[in-house]
């Protein structure tokens, strides 16, 4: 249990998503109550649901301070000199894949736990959302490279298939000795999409040109480049 002091309101809120952090960890998010919590971190029940009514929303602060650190790890790299461009991508997301952070194995416990817990998958969402929007606070391009909707899943999915594997077989070792390899991955599968999505552009833009030179002919308005 952690020994109460006067803290302020953010201090308390700090304490108690380090002490969460650590119960999620140990008994899994769906085993953790908020009497866990009460013994934890040492304060009264009411003084626990003065700052949070629920396990849940604690787990979406921990995420968006996870999101925070992420951003931060990206906007370092642009400072340093990095470029946006598909290879700065794959090279960011194979820095997420094999990062063992402390708060991974809390981004795991919510991986885990959104399959059989639909409020938890809105949860996941919802950190998706505000994960893009803070790219576009700061002037982080992430539509540049043309991907649908499908892709970025797809892209998200082969990120958290490595951070889950990792955590689940214990293997971070192996993961993080080789993240050249992961980049290298990820770099061949952003290649072959920003390929493919070329070729679109090009095709879309001579179907274009065509349509100039005839007038006649109406180009359909539901037609649509790839996001």
């Amino acid at each position: 249990m952690v020994r109460n002091k006067r803290l302020s309101f953010d201090e308390r809120k700090q304490q108690i998503k380090r002490a969460a952090a650590r119960i999620f960890t140990e008994k899994g998010f769906e085993n953790t109550t908020m009497e866990d919590l009460v013994k934890e971190t040492g304060l009264s029940k009411g003084g626990l649901y003065h700052y949070y009514k629920n396990t849940t929303g604690i787990l979406y602060d921990i995420m968006l301070d996870g999101i925070v650190y992420r951003n931060k790890v990206i906007m370092r790299s642009i400072a340093d000199g990095s470029r946006w461009s598909i290879e700065f991508l794959a090279e960011e997301m194979a820095k997420k894949a094999v990062d063992a952070n402390e708060l991974m194995p809390v981004y795991v416990e919510l991986l885990l736990a959104k399959k059989r817990n639909s409020r938890l998958e809105e949860v996941y969402k919802q950190l998706e959302r505000t994960t893009f929007e803070l790219f576009e606070a700061q002037h982080i391009d992430t539509k540049s490279f043309g991907l649908t909707s499908n892709q970025v899943t797809f892209m998200t999915f082969f990120v958290n298939a490595i951070i889950l594997s990792a955590n689940v077989l214990k293997e971070h070792a192996l993961v993080q000795s080789n993240q050249a390899l992961i980049k290298e991955m990820f770099l061949f599968i952003l290649k072959q999409i920003d390929s493919g999505n070329g070729t679109s552009r090009a095709e879309s833009a001579h179907a274009q040109q065509q349509c100039k030179s005839r007038p006649h002919v109406i180009s359909s308005p539901s037609a649509k480049e790839p996001l």
